[in-house]
Formats: structure tokens, C-alpha cells, sequence
């Protein structure tokens, strides 16, 4: 069959014929009797003769070739056989290594789970048991314990509570999140060849280029139209947020974003302290005696004149007010509402995932036509043209999508049976009273 290509088993069968043809040739004759067919191919091509004899019966029977076995049912896997119990108690098991400040590798959980007695399986079970429970091995994030701090906790409830609130309501308010990057007038290069010398090591400052500040905001519509904002930095620190103050980001506000809003919408941003300026300030440590006592007696507060400066704080933070930003009010005002994330929470902003896209755009073709300013600016703005409403909407989808995964989580565990906290306590008792026998 000209121009069919061979794999490599059958160029080896042909090989075979090749040389047993060779030999008959050189033999003047058959080596083996033509009346005895299937002996003949068998040594021909070197293979058994019941494989022949096996070929023979299914081509006598009209069957299609296949490989033998191959479509035979996999064998389950021995960690799917585990039950639910057990499972968990390997989870928790593991988490009980972190909460021991432990490395926790595969080798080091399945020398805890032979010394327990909980199950005894191979290396490569499982690792795959892990995987099937959800868990990956990658580096080390210390964000995730910042995370589960008790008021980062109940700041992520209540950004879940207002977020579910729009949600369900009858006539739900588009979400716009907003936030401010930087870009580098030669681009952000982050990896490059290096080895262990130091003179291979960046210097800060100057290696990028002049640095850009860039503030937009965004929706499953696309770009909010005329609310892009980029000007150059003065500063050399990595920090941004230092070029950025509220007096700025209230007039972006005001002549930027409200009038190019054309629905009353839910603003999702961070809070940064230019974000964060509040209609009255609450008495802290830093307080001079005499701006405590003003804020007491502005507040109706009762207090006692030879009371000292911690005191004062005290009582001061008893009648502590709920927080009211300046910007928070500005936008009620026009007809929107703002929903602040949660610290450490940036999964939660969909424009994140914009500026990576934009980014990688605009590091990988600026310098094409040079690195002025205004080369800068018409390379960024194709970056964001990049970026059309069919992927601002893929975003909008993922990230709320990734925020009903995260409140159906919290849920599911506020609804654990209180019995696996007592089971812990009871298993930690037994353990102190068989280490005092």
C-alpha cells in the first residue's frame, strides 16, 4: 500500500520477512513445508505461533484487528475503595502537621498515618489520594494564614453577605471593580538568565524605565468608556500606592468614572487608604489627651475629667462608630453602592485578571517604536484595546463563579456538626492521659 507510514513494531516485522526471504533464497526452497502455513508466517515474522493461530480465527470470523487487553476495564484505583472516614481523617491529619508548623511532604504524611495506624498505603496511592481530595503540592503561601484571621474572617462574610444580597435581589445592580496598576516605559522583564553571582542580580530603580500609574475600572460590558487614568510617577520606590491620594482618586471619581456609569452599579474595590478616607475620623493611639476628650464631648459621650489618656481611649473605643468613607458617600449619592474586599482577597476583583492580560501585551511589544512617553501611552492603549468586552465578560463570569465557590465553602462549614471539634478534644485528652501513665 504505497505511501502508508509504518510505526516501528511493523518496520521490525517487515525486517523479519526481509531476512526470511533471504534465507529461503539462499536455500534454493522453503525452509519449512508450504503445505504448513501458519508454521511459516510464525517464523517469518518471528512471532508465536499462537498469536497467528489467534489473527487466523478472527480474520475467519470477520472481526476488526485489535490489540489484545486493550480494552479491557481498567483496574479502580485502591484509594477510590477508601471510605469517606478515613479520607478525612487523613485530611485532618495533614492539617494537624501544619498546625504543628511541619513541612508536610508525602513521605512525612504517610510515616504519621503508619505511626496512627490509619492506613497503610504506597507512595504512589497516595499521592493520589491527595490529589483527589483537593490538595497540590506547590510553594508555601503565608497570605492563606493572614486570611483566616478572625477580622480578615468577618470582613470576607460581610463582603459575601452583600454580594449574595445583590445577587438575589430583584433587580440587581451590575458589579464594576476598579483598581490601579503600573506599567514601565521598557516593560516589566521579571525573569531573566542568571546564575549565583550577584553581578547577575537586578539593581532596583532605572532597569524599567520611567513608571506609569494607570487607574480603570471595568465590567462584563468591557472598559467603562472614557474612565482610563495613566500619568507618570515620580517616585523610584516598587510601592505604588504612594503616588495615588484621595484627592486624586475623588476627582477620578467625580468627572471620570460617575458620568460614564449608565446604570446604578455596585463598585468593587480595595481598601487602599486613598480608598479609605472616612467622614470622621475614630480616636486612636495616636491621639493627642485633648482630641479624645473633644471627640468624647462632640459625641455626647460621658467621661471623667482626671481620667488619663488610656482611659479615654478606652471608653472612646466602647463607643467606637461604624466606619463611613468619604467615597462611599459620593457614590451613594449618585445612585451606586461600593463593595470593599476583603484584605488579602484580590482573587476577588476581576479587573486583576484584565491587567494581567494587558501587561503581558503591552511588556511584550513596548520598545517597538521607541519608549517616549507617548510611545508608552499608545502601546498601553492597545494593550487595553486587547481586551475586548467577550473577555472582560469570560472574567466577570470566572471571578463570580470563584466568589459563590468560596460562599458555598464558608457555608458548608458553618453547617460541620460540631462533633468533629469534639472528637479532636476528646482524642487530645486521651493522648495527655496516656502520656502521664
Amino acid at each position: 500500500m504505497p505511501g502508508k507510514r509504518l510505526n516501528s513494531q511493523a518496520r521490525i516485522l517487515v525486517g523479519n520477512l526481509i531476512s526470511y526471504f533471504t534465507s529461503e533464497k539462499e536455500n534454493k526452497g522453503p525452509l519449512i513445508s508450504l503445505n504448513a502455513v501458519q508454521e511459516r508466517v510464525a517464523d517469518a515474522l518471528k512471532i508465536s505461533l499462537r498469536t497467528v493461530s489467534s489473527i487466523k480465527m478472527s480474520k475467519d470470523r470477520n472481526e476488526l484487528p485489535s490489540t489484545p487487553g486493550k480494552n479491557r476495564p481498567r483496574k479502580k484505583c485502591k484509594t477510590q475503595d477508601l471510605n469517606e472516614g478515613l479520607k478525612m481523617e487523613v485530611r485532618n491529619i495533614l492539617y494537624d502537621l501544619y498546625a504543628q508548623k511541619k513541612q508536610v511532604t508525602i513521605n512525612k504524611l504517610n510515616e504519621e498515618l503508619r505511626r496512627r495506624e490509619i492506613v497503610d498505603i504506597s507512595y504512589g496511592s497516595l499521592r493520589t489520594l491527595l490529589f483527589s481530595l483537593g490538595f497540590k503540592y506547590k510553594k508555601d503561601d503565608n497570605r492563606r494564614a493572614l486570611m483566616e484571621t478572625s477580622n480578615i474572617a468577618s470582613m470576607r462574610a460581610a463582603f459575601f453577605r452583600k454580594y449574595m444580597e445583590n445577587k438575589n435581589s430583584q433587580f440587581p445592580r451590575q458589579l464594576v471593580f476598579l483598581d490601579e496598576t503600573w506599567i514601565f516605559s521598557k516593560g516589566s522583564k521579571m525573569r531573566s538568565w542568571q546564575d549565583d553571582s550577584v553581578k547577575s542580580v537586578r539593581k532596583p530603580g532605572g532597569f524599567d524605565g520611567k513608571r506609569f500609574i494607570v487607574l480603570h475600572a471595568g465590567h462584563c460590558g468591557g472598559f467603562v468608556k472614557n474612565a482610563g487614568l495613566i500619568f507618570a510617577s515620580k517616585s523610584k520606590k516598587m510601592d505604588y500606592h504612594g503616588e495615588m491620594n484621595a484627592e486624586m482618586f475623588t476627582k477620578w471619581v467625580e468627572n471620570q468614572l460617575i458620568p460614564n456609569l449608565e446604570e446604578p452599579s455596585l463598585i468593587v474595590m480595595d481598601n487602599a487608604p486613598y480608598h479609605s478616607v472616612e467622614l470622621e475620623r475614630q480616636p486612636s493611639s495616636s491621639w493627642k489627651k485633648y482630641e479624645i476628650v473633644e471627640w468624647l464631648e462632640k459625641s455626647n459621650i460621658p467621661y471623667d475629667k482626671k481620667m488619663f489618656k488610656p482611659e479615654l481611649l478606652s471608653i472612646a473605643k466602647i463607643h467606637k462608630k461604624t466606619k463611613q468613607y468619604k467615597i462611599d458617600k459620593l457614590l451613594q449619592e449618585n445612585g451606586h453602592e461600593v463593595l470593599r474586599l476583603p484584605p488579602y482577597h484580590c482573587q476577588f476583583n476581576a479587573i486583576e485578571m484584565i491587567w494581567a492580560d494587558s501587561k503581558y501585551f503591552y511588556n511584550a511589544h513596548i520598545g517597538e517604536n521607541g519608549h517616549k512617553d507617548e510611545n508608552v501611552l499608545d502601546m498601553w492603549r492597545k494593550a487595553l484595546e486587547k481586551c475586548t468586552p467577550e473577555i472582560w465578560h469570560a472574567k466577570v463570569v470566572h471571578t463570580e463563579k470563584l466568589i459563590e465557590d468560596w460562599y458555598d465553602r464558608e457555608v458548608i462549614i458553618e453547617e460541620v456538626p460540631q462533633m468533629f471539634i469534639n472528637v479532636s478534644d476528646e482524642e487530645s485528652s486521651e493522648d495527655s492521659e496516656s502520656g502521664e501513665n
